[in-house]
């Protein structure tokens, strides 16, 4: 996605230790065992799940796998990419495949107060992430400018190093795309500041700020890019990616064996982005990682 760059797993299992692969990162079997109540239907059978088109939003505000719109194997906004493939899907349970929005009943709609952005659920408190736009010196927000006076009476509150809590840091940041933080907030190479992932943003309109915004990135709970990972508006890695170094930068893990340029993944699992792309049961790939699926 980002011309496949923010892709969930595909995939129908293959002799290792792990009993089954995830495809667009939905939990289950090849033949979609789960598929029937319209929660995972994982593998090439069952995606959908015989009433996961119409099952609306559950009490936690999340929309089953299977009956989101980046979940559903349906070129929704016609352009030709489904789910996996369309650069504007974030994940499995993102319910708008045009643009960067959620596509969440409710979904940060306060123009202040921002939560965990790809938890596939709209609300806060169970998260434990909170972000306050008054903070942010780039907020354009028309109704949440940056107030300096606010940021300096409430220095703990706006620090991008320290204001969140564990609770934020153990529930979200695994599944944040490399290059982004926790509230959407994501780095695009060449762009001259972070751009966040609104609902008026798409993959062709980074340098637009009046689609994508300019924001200040809360390091804390950020996921840098490195030179031979993919991230938000990276869909490449140089050539010469595809072995056990990544000529400088430190900590990435050995990539699959599938030739030079091949992105690799700090701290995890790699994957190859596309529609055949490979990850353990209950993960699905963003951005050349394999990601825990959100339950």
């Amino acid at each position: 996605m980002y011309g496949a760059l923010l892709v969930a797993g595909m995939g129908a299992g293959c002799n290792n230790s792990v009993s089954a692969l995830s495809k667009d990162g939905a939990v289950g079997g090849a033949a979609g065992a789960s598929g029937a109540a319209g929660q995972s239907g994982a593998g090439t059978a069952g995606t959908q799940g015989a009433a996961g088109q119409n099952l609306g939003v559950d009490a936690g505000g999340k929309i089953p796998l299977g009956s989101t719109q980046c979940s559903d194997g349906i070129d929704n906004d016609g352009d030709g990419l489904i789910d996996s493939a369309d650069p504007e899907c974030t994940g499995p349970n993102d319910n708008d495949e045009a643009t960067f929005g959620t596509g969440i009943p409710g979904d940060n709609v306060d123009p202040c107060k921002q939560d965990c952005f790809f938890d596939g659920n709209s609300g806060m408190g169970n998260d434990g992430c909170e972000w306050q736009l008054k903070c942010d010196p780039l907020s354009v927000e028309a109704k949440c400018p940056y107030d300096p006076s606010y940021a300096g009476q409430h220095a703990a509150e706006c620090s991008v190093s320290a204001s969140q809590s564990q609770k934020c840091i153990d529930n979200c940041r695994k599944y944040v795309p490399n290059g982004c933080d926790c509230f959407g907030c994501c780095a695009i190479p060449g762009a001259p500041n972070p751009v966040r992932l609104a609902p008026t943003c798409t993959a062709k309109d980074f340098g637009d700020p009046t689609k994508c915004p300019p924001c200040t990135q809360v390091t804390q709970c950020a996921k840098t890019c490195d030179r031979c990972e993919l991230c938000v508006g990276k869909t490449t890695v140089p050539a010469d990616c595809g072995s056990t170094s990544d000529g400088g930068t430190s900590g990435d893990a050995s990539p699959p064996k599938d030739g030079p340029g091949t992105p690799m993944c700090t701290g995890g699992v790699s994957c190859v982005p596309g529609p055949n792309a490979m990850c353990p049961s209950g993960y699905g790939c963003v951005t050349g990682c394999c990601v825990p699926v959100i339950p």
